[in-house]
């Protein structure tokens, strides 16, 4: 993501209103864009079109939170492997194997999609549904859609589009609006899904457009390249799947343990914590978006200069870039969290009146929300944290990062609901805790000698 931060740098240091106002929406976009026109969608179908969905209201919304959280279960490790090659690529100024890695990670993906996809619609009985064969193949390609959506994140960071990834983005959603508005209307919950999947389609099929124009696909040919890269890679997939179990783990539990149960599916849910969390993420935006602009792209800078040369640089000058590297680091850490930490304390202290314009103040627990909003702050670190783990090449300390949260997460979590009766969300706040820690203390004990690091394994 370091190269779309150079771009969205520059516009930044122009200096005036408009040049922060537009790389701070552009940052957004590129590392937010679906995640919360999506949940923006939901939240007006909800509000305003809900004859839409009338029938069945929590049916849908179900589905295609599944959607999400399996799909990340299921492309988590996938992706961060296709953003690894891809910048290998670039690094090495291959260019001609980028949209072909594309297409074949797109043909992996959606084929990987439809076996669990399968196998979760056949353990289901939705005959109970209107028009349920609809519903199936909607729900069947919103999966592999979304999938394909996770890979197009990722390589949309490439482009240098940004107002067109802008509108894409805009154009699916409003797709998806009107698509369950009037095909609700006609077929109930199952039409309504249909006219979402074919809104987030239209996001992917536009995004391809645009890629083309980039790095235009001259000859398609299955990029085994690639597929070798997940060997080279493993713990980078590791790392990947680990961590978007971890962060799912604790709402699932929720889920099928003290949630409700939707009759004939395997579907439940968990009111009391699904809205509030879903809430909390989108407070993760702004750390996000100043790592990409600022803290990764000095980094970046800094680190390139330092690695560039290892072999033949004097010891002195090594020495001189190590520093200004370790710097940067320790600048970018704590610029990340004294920028997320006014955010969140801001919130922290306006969120009864927050919840209160959102509409939820009543169906909200507020100190679940607090809880919430703390995890969240420790969520965004570590998960900065660990792409500085990636980049100095400390892949097994970053995927035992991911391992720790997901066991945590999960122990903490059953001991919650059987045992302590913590409020939702605790067991997610302590493994968010104690991952950043460990994430600090390896960053913070091995990033000196990294050096060392890289000459014994040259």
């Amino acid at each position: 993501m370091a190269g779309i931060g150079f771009e969205l740098y520059k516009i930044l240091h122009k200096g005036t209103l408009s040049s922060i106002i537009q790389a701070f929406f552009l940052g957004i976009i590129i590392v937010a864009g679906p995640w919360i026109l999506s949940v923006l969608t939901i939240y007006i179908i909800q509000t305003y079109t809900f004859m839409a969905i009338a029938d069945n209201p929590a049916l849908f919304t179900v589905s295609i939170v599944y959607v999400y959280a399996f799909s990340l279960f299921l492309s988590g490790g996938f992706h961060y492997v296709f953003s690894r090659y891809i910048a290998d690529q670039l690094y090495i100024e291959n260019y001609e194997t980028i949209p072909s890695a594309l297409f074949t990670a797109i043909i992996l993906i959606s084929v990987l999609s439809l076996v669990p996809s399968l196998i979760f619609v056949f353990f289901n009985d939705f005959s109970f549904l209107p028009y349920h064969t609809l519903y199936v193949l909607s729900l069947l390609s919103l999966f592999v859609v979304i999938n394909i959506l996770w890979i197009m994140l990722v390589y949309i960071a490439l482009l240098k589009a940004y107002y067109k990834i802008f509108f894409s983005y805009l154009a699916g959603t409003m797709a998806s609006i009107l698509g369950v508005t009037y095909l609700g209307q006609l077929y109930g919950v199952a039409g309504a899904l249909c006219g979402y999947t074919a809104g987030q389609a239209i996001i992917v099929l536009l995004l391809l457009t645009i890629s083309q124009f980039t790095y235009p696909l001259q000859k398609f040919t299955i990029n085994k390249e690639f597929i070798r890269s997940f060997i080279e890679h493993k713990r980078i997939f590791l790392m990947g799947w680990l961590f978007n179990i971890a962060i799912w783990s604790d709402k699932m539990l929720y889920w099928f343990l003290q949630g409700q149960h939707i009759p004939h599916t395997l579907y439940y849910f968990y009111i009391p914590y699904d809205i509030p969390v879903f809430l909390a993420y989108l407070t993760m935006i702004p750390g996000l978006v100043y790592f990409l602009i600022i803290a990764e792209t000095d980094f970046h800078k800094k680190f390139y200069e330092f690695i560039a040369n290892i072999l033949e640089d004097p010891f002195r000058y090594i020495q001189s870039k190590k520093l200004k590297m370790l710097l940067s680091l320790k600048n970018g850490i704590k610029g990340i969290m004294f920028f997320q930490s006014i955010w969140t304390v801001g919130i922290l202290i306006k969120l009864p009146e927050i919840l209160d314009f959102l509409g939820y103040a009543h169906t909200i627990n507020i100190h679940i929300m607090r809880i919430l909003l703390i995890a969240v702050f420790f969520h965004m670190l570590t998960l900065n944290l660990m792409i500085y783990l990636l980049y100095m090449e400390l892949q097994f300390e970053a995927a035992m990062a991911a391992c720790i949260y997901m066991v945590v997460n999960i122990a903490a979590t059953l001991f919650s609901i059987f045992y302590a009766q913590w409020l939702p969300g605790t067991s997610y706040m302590l493994a968010s805790l104690l991952t950043t820690l460990y994430c600090t203390y390896h960053l913070y004990r091995k990033a000196p000698i990294i050096d060392f690091i890289i000459f014994s394994r040259t």
